[in-house]
């Protein structure tokens, strides 16, 4: 019994060893330790990438374009001049503003001394109700337009200090929608002159997540994306808003979702 034990044993380990020696195509395997993971979903949308600040320049008054100071990708600082709108009808606005206003301002004064006088000789029973009331009439009307003229140089001052455009923000000039000549005209809505990037280093990517995904996206979560002028570089953001107003384009219904990046 032995012997024949030892026999099937030594025919075994012989197998063995032909199997793995001989047969060039046997799999290999490898073994790792077990330890616990995540899983994770992702959802793959496309959409537009803009600053996360950026600023419309507008004009408040019409006129034609007399100068341009900067164009595309200038670096601008917050106040700097931009551009200029022709100051000659503004500043012969103000000129009038000017002189109604000192002719305002002497028949108030006028109209002021008259009605003190009057008041004074009414008091007295010297003059009639009739004459003292026409003084305080003309006394009130003088003030009055007096009042006005002080408020229509304000306005002329503050029409001529728009004529000059000037940067809000720090940035850079992203759009410039005039030219030198050109006339703006502020008559129902500001024009929009420029448009500036407050920081190009925060940006935002806006995707359109298909409605059967737009569950899966919540705001905090972790998200990549690459750009078409970068295609060997993947950036990294977060999703800061899922919008739930829906948008419809070739019967496909999207979300807008929000990414910092």
């Amino acid at each position: 019994m032995k012997t024949i034990f030892h026999t099937a044993l030594l025919l075994v380990a012989a197998c063995s060893l032909a199997a793995c020696g001989g047969d060039k195509n046997a799999q290999e395997y490898n073994t790792v330790t077990l330890s616990k993971g995540s899983l994770s979903t992702t959802v793959t949308a496309t959409g537009t990438i803009e600053p996360i600040n950026q600023v419309s320049v507008g004009a408040q008054v019409s006129g034609i374009i007399s100068k341009i100071y900067v164009d595309y990708n200038s670096e601008v600082k917050s106040g700097q001049l931009l551009a200029q709108i022709d100051t000659s009808l503004m500043a012969a606005e103000l000129r009038s503003s000017e002189a109604s206003l000192a002719s305002a301002k002497a028949e108030y004064e006028n109209q002021e001394k008259n009605f003190a006088r009057q008041k004074s000789l009414w008091e007295k029973k010297l003059i009639s109700d009739t004459e003292y009331e026409s003084a305080k009439y003309n006394y009130d009307r003088a003030l009055s337009s007096y009042n006005k003229s002080q408020a229509d140089i304000v306005k002329a001052r503050k029409n001529l200090g728009y004529c000059y455009i000037y940067s809000t923000v720090d940035g850079v000039v992203m759009s410039r929608a005039v030219e030198e000549g050109q006339t703006v005209a502020s008559s129902f809505n500001t024009p929009e002159l420029f448009i500036i990037a407050n920081d190009l280093r925060k940006m935002r990517v806006i995707a359109d997540v298909d409605e059967a995904e737009i569950g899966e996206v919540k705001e905090g979560q972790r998200a990549v994306f690459t750009v078409d002028a970068f295609p060997n570089d993947t950036f990294e953001g977060e999703v800061t808003q899922v919008r739930i107003n829906p948008t419809t384009e070739s019967n496909v219904v999207t979300y807008e979702g929000w990414v910092d990046a």
